[in-house]
């Protein structure tokens, strides 16, 4: 019986030693995770790509029928990007970013974005201009 004793007190170290690798291994999995997966800075050229592809997949059409119309650096007038959601509160404060127009067929869809950040489609009825007299680089 003091066998058996010995041996459920040394196999429930084992046990332990075992849950507490497993846990460390997904903790440094889930840290490893995070890391490979956070946005990196885009210049302008990396957000037209982007918005180009996130549009293709959007209307389920081929990458090649999406048309760069025009994309710029602006200054957007608060947190919202110019495009605020109804009922959010956004931060009263100039933002450096971005405006990118795509055309598929006749029209024309919109992507805003901050400086280096991740462009995000922003629908026609939301759409609110950037500072004036902004003349950015349009390309």
């Amino acid at each position: 019986m003091g066998g058996l004793a010995t041996c459920l007190a040394g196999c429930n170290e084992v046990d332990k030693q075992a849950s507490s690798q497993s846990a460390t291994a997904n903790i440094e999995k889930a840290e490893q995770h995070e890391k490979t997966n956070v946005p990196v800075p885009m210049n302008l050229n990396g957000q037209i790509a982007f918005a180009k592809t996130d549009l293709a997949q959007r209307l389920d059409i081929p990458p090649g029928s999406v048309k760069l119309s025009g994309a710029r650096q602006v200054t957007w007038r608060s947190g919202a990007l110019g495009c605020p959601k109804l009922g959010m509160n956004y931060t009263e404060a100039l933002v450096p970013g971005s405006v990118i127009y795509l055309q598929v067929d006749n029209v024309v869809h919109a992507y805003h974005a901050k400086v280096a950040g991740v462009p995000f489609y922003c629908p026609r009825e939301r759409v609110e201009p950037p500072v004036a007299g902004e003349e950015g680089n349009l390309i």
